[in-house]
């Protein structure tokens, strides 16, 4: 083998060894961050979000189950990290959403809080799992237990065609206060932050 040979040889080695080097180096440095990152998701949300504090937050729920389950499930999740970082949080109900506490087929109390996520809102916020709701019917009361307040707009019940029940509270939800049109408007623009799921 030549002179020329080994020189060629040796730098497509060292090229390829650079560049298969360089490219682990980076996954590595890539899946260190990730941990850390992960890691952080399980420091109390006050330390996370601090300037969520005092800051007052409406979560206007508009998405039924039966069109998105996943918003109510991502909703929640947001609305009981909100609470722990110290926010005065609202949820409003309305819309499609509204259909899910008083609906026959879908609604909270028959859509079933995933374990998976039970055991990460348990690591999360620090509690135990037996703590932890079964429904996003007993998810809502925990929410409103830790300090979020709940409207819903039952001036939609007109379009559902349970006009009678506009004033009247949810059946099976004592604490979710019936509001009208003015009050939804008011309770948007009094707000820091709306968040829409």
């Amino acid at each position: 083998m030549s002179v020329k040979r080994a020189v060629i040889v040796i730098l497509i080695v060292v090229g390829a060894g650079g560049y298969f080097g360089y490219r682990f180096a980076s996954k590595l440095m890539t899946w260190r961050h990730l941990d850390r990152t992960y890691q952080e998701q399980f420091k109390p949300p006050a330390e996370i979000a601090p300037e969520l504090k005092g800051k007052t937050i409406v979560f206007h729920m508009k998405t039924g189950l039966d069109q998105d389950d996943s918003q109510i499930c991502v909703g929640f999740n947001i609305v009981l990290a909100s609470l722990e970082a110290g926010a005065d949080v609202t949820v409003l109900f309305d819309a499609g959403a509204l259909l899910d506490l008083t609906g026959k087929k879908h609604n909270l109390e028959s859509t079933g809080v995933p374990l998976r996520l039970k055991k990460l809102i348990a690591a999360q916020m620090n509690l135990p799992l037996e703590q932890m709701p079964n429904n996003y019917k007993e998810y809502l009361e925990l929410l409103n237990q830790r300090g979020a307040r709940a409207f819903a707009n039952t001036a939609m019940l007109i379009v559902t065609g349970d006009a009678e029940q506009v004033q009247a509270k949810v059946a099976g939800y004592d604490f979710v206060e019936p509001v009208t049109y003015t009050r939804v408007a008011e309770l948007l623009m009094q707000a820091d932050l709306v968040i829409v799921y």
